[in-house]
Order: structure tokens, then C-alpha cells, then sequence
């Protein structure tokens, strides 16, 4: 569900885009973004090994990071393409 919203959401920042009430996304702010969350991911995993006993917090939040990642490398792709393009929700 939460996939098909953030397809739905950028569809209508494309929609606001060609009216000119948006700023564009740049590629590169998302690929610094995506830097930034799998340098956190390596955090991550690195401090579930020195912390065993944090297991389960821990690895919500490396699970978290991990679908974030997904959302901005496929925002990344959606970019990429034209924006008359249908949309496509990531895969699960």
C-alpha cells in the first residue's frame, strides 16, 4: 500500500511539475540522499554486532534504512524517465 501512495504522490508532483508549481528533483540530491542512507545502513550493521543485546531495535531500524533505500533508488529511476511515463510501483 505504501508503495502504490509514493507512485500516487509523484504523480502528482509531475502533475504540479508541468504547471510549473514545482521545483524539479535533481538526480544528484537523490543519489546523496542514497550515499547517506546505505553509509547508515553500514552504521547499522555494525552496531548490531557490538550490540547484541539491542537485536530487535536494531534491526528494525537496518530494516527501515533498507526500504528507504528502495523508495529513493526507484524515485531515482522514475526520474530518469519521461515524465509522461505511467508509473510503477516498486516490487515487494
Amino acid at each position: 500500500m505504501a508503495h502504490e501512495k509514493l507512485a500516487e504522490r509523484l504523480g502528482d508532483y509531475f502533475a504540479r511539475l508541468g504547471k510549473g508549481r514545482a521545483h524539479k528533483i535533481k538526480p544528484a540530491d537523490v543519489e546523496k540522499v542514497i550515499v547517506k542512507l546505505r553509509a547508515r545502513h553500514v552504521a547499522l550493521v555494525e552496531e548490531l554486532t557490538q550490540k547484541p543485546e539491542e537485536d530487535a531495535r536494531i534491526t528494525a531500524k537496518i530494516s527501515a534504512a533498507e526500504d528507504l533505500i528502495g523508495r529513493a533508488e526507484w524515485l531515482l529511476a522514475q526520474l530518469a524517465q519521461d515524465a509522461n511515463a505511467p508509473l510503477r510501483p516498486p516490487q515487494d
